[in-house]
């Protein structure tokens, strides 16, 4: 079993120690798993992950019943959050306790400060890509995702820290969340330099009742990048769903067996590549 501290990284990111790092990249490495065949359809790197991903944010979390064969984790690392010229950074609080294995996708979640907006400037998005660049360095993954809803304002900010981060971090796989009106509404998410795109299926307001008729009725999102993967919730589990896709489940209370269980029974009757029992 591998419990996952809380505070794992420092508030400061300039500050953040070196010590330790290239054992933590060690240890990442030696619990990677082979992971199974989906990959990102866009992608210059490999997402080598499960076809089912449990989102595990900051709270006390015990997922040592996932199966990790079959199943992996993407857990809150740490929250950025732009604000005027800065970006702080507030870590995980919360510890995680993970079975040994397990394929872990560390999330970096960013808000920004309604207070004191921030200026989006090169000077910013130089600061926000090299701590996004620090989580990466701090803590064990097999891919870095970004969990950054960008208003229409934000967007083009948002497609060129992508495309710095992927400079910066060339063999690093990235993947970053998405609002279902973007994939659905919009063209945009095309220009992220992401290896995979995950439309949140949750919490979609009035796209929610057309995002789920156009399933049912055998349809897609428009754009391909946004076709490899998904997000869903416990809560709100839908009837229908594309097969094939790799599926991240976001629960808003603790994880338990039985709530992992009616998810890897749904999952069952939407991909054609089953979860074995």
């Amino acid at each position: 079993m591998t419990t996952f501290p809380a505070e794992p990284i420092h508030r400061h990111a300039q500050a953040w120690p070196r010590r330790g790092r290239a054992a933590l990249a060690l240890a990442a490495l030696l619990l990677a798993l082979t992971g199974d065949r989906m990959t990102g359809s866009r992608a210059a790197v490999r997402v080598d992950l499960p076809a089912l991903m449990l989102w595990a944010w900051d709270r006390d979390d015990d997922l040592r019943f996932v199966d990790a064969r079959t199943t992996g984790v993407a857990y809150l690392a740490a929250t950025l959050t732009l604000r005027g010229e800065g970006v702080a950074l507030t870590p995980r609080r919360n510890p995680l306790a993970l079975p040994e294995g397990v394929s872990r996708v560390a999330v970096a979640h960013v808000e920004t400060d309604r207070a004191e907006p921030p200026v989006l400037n090169a000077e910013q998005l130089r600061r926000f890509v090299e701590t996004l660049a620090a989580v990466s360095d701090e803590v064990p993954h097999r891919v870095l995702q970004v969990d950054y809803e960008a208003v229409a304002s934000q967007r083009d900010f948002f497609i060129d820290a992508v495309a710095a981060l992927r400079r910066r971090l060339p063999g690093a796989a990235i993947s970053v969340t998405a609002l279902a009106s973007w994939c659905f509404n919009e063209s945009w998410t095309d220009r992220l330099e992401a290896d995979e795109v995950v439309p949140m299926l949750f919490r979609m307001g009035y796209d929610g009742r057309r995002v789920r008729a156009r399933f049912e009725n055998g349809g897609d999102f428009r754009g391909t990048e946004c076709r490899s993967s998904l997000g869903i919730a416990t809560d709100e589990l839908p009837a229908v769903l594309p097969p094939g896709r790799r599926v991240y489940v976001f629960s808003p209370r603790r994880w338990t067996p039985e709530s992992y269980d009616i998810v890897r029974t749904r999952i069952n009757r939407w991909s054609h590549d089953q979860l074995p029992d």
